[in-house]
């Protein structure tokens, strides 16, 4: 990535650590970590942050959450959690208020694991504010139009992103090497999310590879490839979840090669092709409902769709 890299409390973020002035409610964040956190800290309704063009923002502890409208333009800069001598956390919280990022990079999010036993046992409810690495959604609706997330962990749930509670709508956006302890490899869905031509590459989790859906996902023109988990190698579905014109191809997972169904799921135009699961359902594991229309399902390894039948399934 091209620009400065720099971290908050070097010697460099004392200089021009302000965010330069507000002009018809645009505000200009200098390629700085202490710049960038006070922005956060007083951005007010309706505000537009515009990022230093390809700066990495280093981070050694997480951005102040946000709760207002607000607009951050990133012009492909990169928030970053510190790897080195840095603690486990979450790289940014909204509790509210419609938040747009344009072009925004996150890398290296580490959610920590809060709570509910050993990890992999029972948890009746996630507290995503705590486990998701990049982005825990806890009551706004977020807009991503562009943008990477990239080597994001959880040591719960939502590798790079748990929306467990308001709207995500993401456009253009791609998930590369995220992964989950548990649910999510890089999306945990807890309520409503669209997402359109976006791409899932490398993800893993438990449970679902790329995206668990717990509540209601539709998934527009979107690739899936090398994905991979115990159940649902790219997606888990456990409520609904309407996929038109995806590829989902050469994942892996025990059960659901490609995607696990738990309840109701709807694929139109899409192809599930070339994906592998150890026992059984190489394309399709349902326990569910599944409506097929104009999808190939084929090519998936030991079987395509298992163990109901599915009409439209090749086998």
């Amino acid at each position: 990535m091209v620009g400065a890299v720099i971290a908050l409390g070097s010697a460099a973020a004392a200089q021009g650590a302000m965010a330069g002035p507000t002009t018809s409610g645009i505000v200009v964040v200098p390629c700085n970590t202490k710049a960038l956190t006070s922005a956060l800290s007083s951005a007010s309704n309706g505000e537009k942050l515009q990022l230093a063009f390809g700066c990495t923002y280093l981070l050694s502890a997480p951005l102040p959450p946000i709760d207002t409208n607000l607009t951050i333009v990133g012009f492909g800069a990169t928030l970053e959690r510190q790897t080195r001598g840095t603690p486990a956390f979450t790289i940014l919280t909204v509790d509210g208020g419609d938040v747009t990022f344009v072009e925004v990079n996150f890398r290296n999010g580490l959610g920590r694991y809060e709570g509910c036993g050993e990890i992999g046992g029972d948890c009746a409810e996630a507290d995503d504010k705590y486990s998701a690495g990049a982005i825990a959604n806890e009551g706004g609706n977020i807009t991503m139009l562009g943008g990477t997330f990239t080597g994001n962990r959880s040591e719960d749930y939502g590798g790079a992103i748990a929306n467990d509670d308001g709207t995500l709508t993401m456009t253009s956006t791609y998930f590369i090497d995220d992964r989950a302890n548990r649910e999510g490899g890089a999306i945990y869905n807890d309520d409503t999310m669209t997402l359109r031509s976006s791409h899932f590459l490398h993800n893993s989790a438990e449970y679902g590879g790329a995206i668990y859906n717990k509540g209601i996902a539709t998934v527009i023109g979107t690739s899936f490839t090398q994905d991979d988990s115990f159940d649902g190698g790219a997606l888990y579905n456990e409520n609904q979840a309407t996929l038109s014109s995806v590829t989902v191809q050469d994942n892996d997972a025990s059960y659901g090669g490609g995607i696990f169904n738990e309840y109701l799921l709807t694929v139109n135009s899409g192809n599930i092709v070339s994906n592998d699961a150890d026992s059984a359902g190489g394309g399709i594991y349902n326990n569910g409902d599944v409506a097929l229309s104009l999808t190939k399902v084929s090519g998936n390894v030991p079987d395509n769709c298992a163990p109901a039948a599915i009409a439209g399934c090749s086998g």
